[in-house]
């Protein structure tokens, strides 16, 4: 239901990664070829648009060959925009200037009529095909702004909010006039609801929030406008759950450093959070009990009709994107940087078609696309010392391989449930929490390396044991 959301300092860990530790060329943002958010065509499962360090990837084959969009033609530079994709092809992209649109054939991007500041999230209108929202910031002042013709224009909603700073934007599946912004108002992290299409708010206040535990809304439940998902950043992080549009919240799950990876099935019965340091979790959403089902995951997570889709390390994982047909358990690969074909075959009065081609031949020798040869990639055991789905160990305060939580004592306390949702379909499609922008240097190459080296330590003890 989300698509990805600002917090790039810790989404772009993998990018960081082969900062620090590798003398390969960066990308073209500066930063090592990762990727953060997959969005599909809500009217076309086939189409998938790919948010990376160097630009946009896009298939229309569902994953068999996938080409490139550069950030030239896209109509931004050295960021990592949020973005939809509008049934029928349409992409839309929050960029420091406005909102860039482009054309069905996702060819030629221009400037939507409207919003002029820069504006930090946006959101498809699953209840109109051709609806969208934005939020934008202008010093200390939000503002809402709304479309109904695809993108071309962009209207502001209500009066200006003073002193809000906005992180996201969503819009409930099935009530089109309640929406939800998630942002600090001073120094607490707060949640506007409007149930009058952006006109006027109520402002609740979200436990545990400060400036370095900002909120992000991960989801808005498909079938009660009632029901929204928050991820909390900083470290470490929790998940804040509101079943009363933002009155009161629940906590069900904290991890060490910020779960980026964070989906809700398209039946809204089944979540599942994850990121590479704290592993993989799954609950059913009638009861929020979460289990560990992997000892590491994705740092995006992204429901479509093909199934669940999360963002991996190249360097690392073997892939940039992998599915999952066991919900969160492991990932085959989908997207490997060296089989990417180039830039995509646009007509030369596009903007695609007339800045990519040339921009390509760097980008292709960067990220090894002169031939595909994706790598082997192996199960990682960790700390279930088995393969995923085998039986594993029960020891201390670990998870078992079949799913079932385990206790200090090492007692397995239930077996794990795959959820009624299986493999779900239809839905809005797009990783949990990884839409923003990156920026501060210093603190994300900090953030790398406290993440590495904690990921190193674990799977150390876990091969030790």
């Amino acid at each position: 239901m989300t698509e990805r959301r600002s917090s790039d300092l810790l989404v772009a860990l993998g990018a960081a990664l082969g900062v620090l530790l590798l003398p390969t060329v960066a990308a073209a943002n500066g930063a090592f070829p990762a990727v953060s958010q997959l969005v599909s065509d809500p009217a076309d499962p086939d189409h998938l648009v790919l948010r990376s360090t160097f630009g946009l990837l896009v298939t229309r084959d569902r994953g068999q060959s996938w080409d490139w969009l550069c950030e030239a033609a896209l109509g931004y530079k050295d960021v990592q925009p949020p973005m939809a994709v509008l049934p029928g092809g349409v992409i839309l992209l929050a960029v420091p200037n406005g909102i860039s649109r482009s054309d069905a054939s996702g060819c030629d991007f221009t400037l939507a009529t409207g919003p002029d500041a820069a504006v930090l999230d946006l959101a498809r209108v699953p209840a109109e095909a051709d609806g969208a929202v934005a939020v934008s910031l202008s010093g200390t002042t939000a503002q809402l702004w709304r479309t109904h013709d695809a993108g071309v224009t962009f209207t502001a909603v209500g009066e200006a909010i003073s002193g809000f700073i906005p992180a996201t934007v969503d819009v409930a599946p099935s009530n089109a006039n309640v929406i939800y912004l998630s942002g600090l108002l001073g120094t607490q992290g707060s949640l506007l609801r409007s149930s009058d299409g952006g006109v006027s708010y109520a402002t609740f206040p979200i436990p545990n929030t400060t400036t370095a535990h900002r909120p992000y809304i991960a989801a808005v439940a498909p079938n009660d406008p009632d029901v929204v998902y928050v991820r909390l950043d900083g470290e470490p992080s929790e998940l804040e759950v509101t079943r009363d549009g933002g009155q009161t919240f629940t906590a069900p799950l904290t991890t060490e450093v910020p779960a980026l990876g964070l989906a809700l099935s398209p039946d809204g019965e089944t979540i599942i959070a994850s990121n590479s340091f704290d592993g993989t979790f799954r609950a059913d959403t009638s009861t929020l009990a979460f289990e560990k089902v992997a000892c590491q995951g994705p740092s995006c997570l992204s429901f479509t009709e093909s199934g669940l889709f999360g963002c991996g390390d190249q360097r690392v994982d073997g892939f940039v994107v992998g599915q999952s047909q066991d919900l969160g358990r492991s990932f085959q690969r989908v997207v490997d940087l060296t089989c990417i074909r180039g830039a995509a075959a646009c007509g030369s009065d596009t903007s695609v078609g007339q800045l990519c081609p040339d921009a390509w031949p760097p980008i292709q020798a960067q990220i090894g696309a002169t031939e595909c040869s994706p790598p082997e990639v192996r199960p990682y055991t960790g700390c279930f010392d088995g393969i995923a789905g085998e039986a594993g160990s029960d020891a201390t305060g670990g998870a078992t391989a079949s799913g079932g939580t385990t206790s200090s004592s090492g007692q397995t306390a239930g077996a794990g449930q795959a959820g009624s949702g299986g493999q779900h379909a239809g839905g809005r499609g797009g990783c949990a929490v990884a839409r923003g922008r990156t920026s501060g240097a210093s603190s994300w190459l900090f953030g790398a390396a406290l993440g590495w080296s904690r990921l190193r330590r674990r799977r150390a003890r876990a091969r030790s044991r």
